[in-house]
């Protein structure tokens, strides 16, 4: 019998019998079984293949799914690959090929590493964004939402990467003003773009949050994006003209100190003047107002609100009138505000809001006080935006903000001056890519049908605004027996310097009918972004094969929604905003019985290099886990992963703690391999043993549904130190329940000793999970994993009697992996009785 642990030897074989034996199949539901749904975030297969630091999520799914399925779940667990979008575009120009012959051989070797590290994925329901018997369903579902009225195509000003070539969405710019994709500073331009009416979901996206369990700072990013605030759109009288400036605000209170309008570059009413549909005053620059609105487009949004920067700006020349006391305010434009921002207009009240005292300080405007704090003033260089009791504002004098805020509010009602509203950070999303690499848009545009004012006929103009209705004249979709449109393989797709998608030049491919005059049309040339196949994947995944329709509604039941979704934080406003909002539009068309796609969410810390910086070609500091793999095993890098630290935190790659990981399964190994330590009686001589295993089974059960993978380790460990005691054995049915619990976090070794010493038949991974069953209380001591801010440092073996804190401190700061950590260091401890002691080192 082997007695040395090679896991070289041991590890490509059982890939290849789990594989043959569809040992991870999802089972069909039946009474007795309950459904887990365990996925991780949809993974992009970029030419560079897995680094170690992308297996620390999928081990933790691996984990839970390998947990659940032992304890009698139906579990599905499945992979596939968002292979769509820029990243694959753009290696493929590098590399001067189509996308097309590039992304499979992404697709296979992210495969074979994944196979590689023992994930139990069912790679039965696999599939990839680009299948177009994938996004034949992706393009009907745009359909099923253009008929809803929930799309819209005009043109916008939008966020344009030079770099790309393309419009983005306003959540694809980093805050630095930066494309996420690929590093570059954006600009903006106006585009024609479809764009999804997101907004009209900004309430129910909102009130979904409190029902999941998700990490408090995500529910609280996706709170913070849609940016529900509650104001009051106050309506002003451009003095000479018919228009009226409409300005959201929620401090209404200060309206009687309004000493000017400023309006965002972008703002309609500006191009009004430019297109001489308003006419100017006297001051009037229409050459000034171009030259102003050209230099702000150019200009990001992070740029133009930046604090401390020199407030710019034009006067139009025209006045707005304030309806509380027949005041006149001039009309400025300013890059300052922006469109985006509650309705592109802001009512100047410069003594009680900082950018608008800077702004009128630079300008020379007035500056007027209605708001004193405790009988006093502001401050004669800055603004006061605080609550207090209102002055100079006539019969408002003496009303106290915001104690009075309703009274106020009323008034300005009562008066005709404006209406209560919410306004939201939120803008809807734009959903055209001017590329190759995407989903054809399944739209066809006629010309004549426009000119004549003709839509859709299947539209549902109970849900169309005005402006989205003539946005959709010409509009019409494609028959679903004519879907897929597949996307055309070209030679030549570089995105072209006019801002047009390269599908535009393949004049054979974009001129058809139209469906409904009959005359030439055109398809829609732009492309869906990489989002839009990984809005729904996770649905597809429960009914992967399904050629009649997206998914039967049966299935979709069964199975959804996610129960546990693993991924990185960094989507918290784009793939998890973007699924919600077609989770709850696919409700209200029917076609899901829920109304959120992922019960629980769970973000997984990312894995630095050894140099503490992000694992990055250019930085040269890439680990691969294939060399880890061929030199310590699969099994050792699992273990690694989920014992480095808890499993949200940061952390530093280290080979030498790897090493420690390998040590502890060859210590395991050997264990089982001495025959000593197996015997065949179902009793032993130490209670003591038997005890701490059911303690162990419960810990480890109990961290895994926690995700506290980390400590779950810890427990093994501590138990493994006590069975290699001299004298100490285990039954064998006590070895094996051990050797269960081991099985979830190092797959094949648990396999191996199971059917080579155990002589079992059937795999580890489909037996019963170990019971806890109730055990004489005994005086063994206690495991305490001890911790330096939140990283595990050591596993402390205490008595009961010995757990108090002053105790416990005393004994952790001896130990030497504790020590060399607190040397020199002041800390505080923060200590939860029996369970986990952490020395919280100041920084």
């Amino acid at each position: 019998m082997a007695s040395k642990y090679i896991p070289q030897e041991i590890e490509p074989k059982w890939i290849e019998e789990w594989e043959s034996n569809k040992t991870y199949k999802t089972p069909e539901l039946t009474d007795k079984r309950q459904k887990m749904y365990v996925l991780d975030m949809f993974p992009y297969p970029s030419s560079a293949g897995l680094h170690v630091g992308h297996p620390r999520g999928y081990t933790a799914t691996d984990i839970l799914a390998r947990f659940y399925r032992m304890n009698g779940f139906s579990v599905l667990h499945p992979m596939g690959w968002d292979a769509f979008g820029l990243p694959a575009e753009n290696a493929a120009i590098k590399a001067k090929k189509n996308p097309q012959d590039m992304v499979p051989a992404n697709i296979a070797n992210f495969k074979r590493q994944m196979k590689m590290l023992g994930f139990s994925y069912d790679w039965d329901r696999e599939f990839a964004t680009t299948d177009p018997s994938y996004y034949k369903w992706t393009q009907w579902l745009f359909i099923q939402f253009f008929k809803m009225g929930l799309l819209y195509k005009k043109n916008t000003p939008v966020y344009y990467c030079e770099f790309c070539k393309t419009g983005l969405a306003e959540e694809e710019v980093l805050s630095d003003g930066t494309h996420e994709r690929c590093g570059n500073k954006i600009t903006r331009k106006v585009l024609p773009q479809w764009a999804f009416r997101i907004t009209q979901y900004a309430d129910k996206l909102l009130e979904g949050l409190d029902e999941l369990k998700w990490p408090h700072g995500i529910v609280q990013m996706q709170k913070n994006w849609i940016g529900r605030r509650e104001g009051i759109n106050l309506e002003y009288k451009v003095e000479g003209t018919t228009e009226k400036i409409i300005c959201f605000t929620t401090r209404p209170d200060t309206n009687f100190g309004a000493t000017f309008v400023v309006l965002a570059p972008e703002h309609p009413f500006l191009q009004k003047i430019v297109d001489g549909k308003v006419k100017g005053g006297k001051e009037t620059d229409v050459n000034k107002i171009k030259l102003y609105i050209q230099e702000a487009m150019s200009k990001t949004d992070l740029d133009r609100i930046s604090e401390g920067k020199k407030k710019t700006g034009v006067f139009t020349g025209l006045y707005a009138v304030n309806g509380l006391n027949k005041k006149r305010m001039p009309i400025w434009i300013s890059d300052f505000v922006l469109l985006d921002y509650g309705t592109g207009a802001v009512v100047g009240v410069p003594a009680h809001d900082q950018r608008d005292f800077d702004f009128a300080e630079q300008f020379k405007l007035p500056v007027i006080e209605v708001i004193k704090h405790d009988g006093q003033g502001r401050k004669a260089e800055s603004a006061y935006e605080g609550p207090g009791v209102i002055i100079n504002s006539d019969h408002w004098n003496g009303l106290r903000w915001p104690d009075d805020k309703e009274k106020i509010f009323s008034d300005l009602l009562k008066k005709g001056l404006g209406k209560k509203t919410a306004s939201y950070h939120l803008r809807d999303w734009i959903f055209s890519r001017q590329r190759y690499w995407g989903e054809p848009i399944p739209m066809i545009f006629c010309s004549q049908c426009a000119k004549n004012r003709i839509k859709s006929k299947e539209l549902n103009a109970k849900k169309l605004t005005e402006e989205v209705e003539e946005s959709l004249y010409g509009w019409f979709p494609l028959e679903e027996k004519d879907l897929p449109l597949e996307l055309p393989y070209l030679k030549s797709y570089e995105p072209g310097k006019d801002g047009k998608s390269p599908l535009e030049k393949a004049d054979k491919w974009t001129e058809v009918k139209c469906p409904s005059c009959g005359s030439t049309a055109k398809r829609e040339s732009d492309t869906m972004p990489n989002w839009a196949g990984s809005c729904w994947y996770f649905l597809r995944f429960a009914d992967p094969h399904n050629d009649k329709e997206a998914w039967s509604k049966k299935i979709i039941n069964a199975f959804l929604p996610v129960d546990w979704y693993m991924g990185g934080a960094e989507h918290a406003v784009l793939h998890l905003l973007y699924s919600r909002f077609w989770v709850r539009a696919l409700h209200d068309l029917g076609l899901l019985d829920f109304t959120e796609p992922f019960l629980r969410l769970r973000n997984v810390g990312m894995v630095l290099a050894q140099d503490h910086k992000k694992m990055s070609k250019s930085w040269g500091n890439v680990i691969n886990p294939d060399e880890i793999v061929s030199e310590y095993g699969a099994d050792s890098l699992r273990i690694y992963e989920m014992f480095m630290a808890p499993f949200s935190q940061e952390i530093s790659w280290s080979t030498q703690t790897l090493q420690g990981s390998h040590r502890f399964l060859k210590r395991i190994w050997h264990t089982y391999h001495n025959s000593d330590k197996i015997t065949d009686s179902g009793k032993t001589d130490n209670k003591q043993i038997i005890v701490k295993l059911q303690n162990t089974i419960f810990r480890v059960s109990s961290d895994i549904t926690n995700v506290k993978f980390n400590t779950a380790i810890a427990f093994m460990m501590g138990f493994l130190n006590e069975w290699e005691r001299e004298g100490i054995s285990l039954s064998k049915n006590a070895a094996k329940s051990y050797l269960k619990i081991l099985a979830p976090f190092a797959p094949f070794i648990a396999e191996e000793i199971w059917q080579k010493i155990f002589n079992e038949k059937n795999s580890i991974h489909l037996s019963d999970w170990p019971k806890v069953t109730k055990i004489e209380k005994t005086d063994e001591a206690i495991n305490i994993p001890i911790q330096t801010n939140g990283k595990l440092r050591a596993l402390l073996a205490v008595s009961v009697e010995d757990s108090d804190e002053k105790t416990l401190v005393a004994k952790a700061r001896k130990l030497e992996s504790v020590a060399k950590h607190l040397a020199g260091k002041k800390y505080k401890v923060v200590y939860k009785q029996g369970k986990v002691l952490n020395f919280v080192l100041n920084q």
